[in-house]
């Protein structure tokens, strides 16, 4: 073949392949690297200390960069594991303008304890500012978590405590059951029971729920009825029917009585009040206490104190038109236990003519004096002499006391 022949076929040949490289290069676009203006811009995660088995939310942040040109269609992003497991698929999520950013949330659920990579893989299509596909472009970005195992719940039963004030025969005492969820679980249908003392107590109290880490306290009315040392059991029952139980010794005294009953005349600024005094020296409280007296030819007013506990006394004034004078007897009635009881004292007011004899001492109120006399009992039995505040009046008593009880 002519050498000219040979060369024009050959110039034909490439011009053609050239054409053919062209046309495929506009038709087929191939994928590659995202361009600079399309980035994932942040990976936020609900959790980065997730315990084993938890889903958390992985939201990578799609931005389409204001200094590119055109637009980006995402048309897929992933979330996958170290080992290549892909956790979430979004798909098909719209496209982005020139300055448009896109939030994808994405789920995951580690299955390993560990730190952990997780990365956000963005696909999407490139067009030109005439709408012409360009590229189609991929993007990536990483992120970690380090992922716990599960901590191993521990059983905790409930647990009980049983207080109580002391305990005296026939006394109303308060006895308090305690009992404290340290579960993580809520207690339902609580239902505690008491008895004991002999077998003469038995009552149950119910409460329909009890919180985790909480107490409830649970009270109870006794009244023992035979002294020494005796069991008191607490039982509670929560839930389908478990049960715990707590039994604890206590000791009931016998009823001690012992109550003395004291009357003052005061007089200052013209005015005078008796005030009457109950020392409940016992074991066990005195209640709905009348206090009243007489002297000779005339009584004296009437007062009540609701309750002297035990150990205690107390006092009411009550004025009085007309100053007491010479032997009187004072009385108090009350409720003790089961039963009621008397206390009475006998007293010795000092006669208006004996206010400026010996033995007064004054005060360093110039309106208040007070006198110490000793004055022979009506019974046998030394006595103790009872200071007495008088306002220009010499007022003491000295004081007898006696007691009788009645029962019921």
């Amino acid at each position: 073949m002519p050498s000219a022949v040979r060369n024009g076929t050959v110039r034909v040949a490439l011009g053609a392949a050239l054409a053919c490289t062209v046309l495929l290069a506009t038709m087929a676009p191939v994928a590659a690297a995202a361009p600079p203006h399309v980035s994932v811009g942040s990976v936020d995660v609900s959790d980065d200390e997730p315990v084993v088995g938890d889903t958390i939310t992985v939201t990578p942040t799609i931005r389409h960069s204001s200094s590119g040109s055109g637009s980006f269609e995402v048309t897929q992003v992933t979330v996958t594991d170290a080992s290549g497991t892909r956790h979430a698929t979004a798909s098909d999520l719209g496209t982005l303008g020139t300055g448009d950013s896109i939030e994808v949330p994405l789920t995951a659920t580690p299955s390993a304890s560990g730190h952990h990579k997780l990365t956000v893989h963005v696909r999407g299509v490139q067009y030109n500012s005439d709408g012409r596909l360009t590229q189609i472009i991929h993007t990536k970005r990483p992120t970690y978590v380090s992922v716990w195992e599960p901590s191993t719940p521990t059983e905790t039963d409930p647990r009980l405590n049983v207080e109580s004030d002391a305990l005296t025969v026939g006394s109303e005492s308060t006895v308090r059951v305690v009992a404290s969820n340290g579960g993580d679980d809520e207690l339902t249908d609580l239902s505690v029971r008491l008895h004991g003392l002999d077998g003469t107590y038995d009552r149950t109290k119910l409460r329909p729920a009890l919180g985790t880490h909480n107490s409830s306290t649970f009270e109870f009315d006794v009244r023992p009825t035979t002294p020494g040392e005796q069991s008191i059991n607490a039982t509670l029952q929560y839930g389908d029917g478990e049960t715990v139980t707590l039994s604890k010794d206590v000791t009931v005294r016998p009823l001690r009585e012992d109550v003395t009953v004291h009357a003052t005349a005061i007089e200052q600024n013209d005015s005078t009040v008796l005030r009457y005094r109950v020392n409940n020296h016992g074991n066990a409280p005195i209640e709905n206490v009348v206090l009243s007296g007489a002297t000779v030819g005339s009584s004296l007013p009437t007062t009540v104190i609701s309750k002297v506990p035990p150990g205690t006394s107390d006092t009411s004034t009550v004025a009085v038109n007309d100053r007491p004078s010479g032997s009187a007897t004072v009385t108090a009635t009350y409720r003790v236990a089961t039963s009621t009881g008397q206390a009475d004292g006998s007293v010795r007011f000092a006669d208006a003519e004996s206010d400026s004899g010996a033995g007064n001492t004054t005060t360093s109120d110039p309106q208040t004096r007070i006198l110490e006399r000793n004055v022979e009992p009506t019974r046998g039995g030394p006595l103790e002499p009872v200071s007495l505040l008088t306002g220009g009046l010499v007022a003491t008593s000295s004081i007898f006391g006696y007691r009788n009880w009645r029962r019921r």
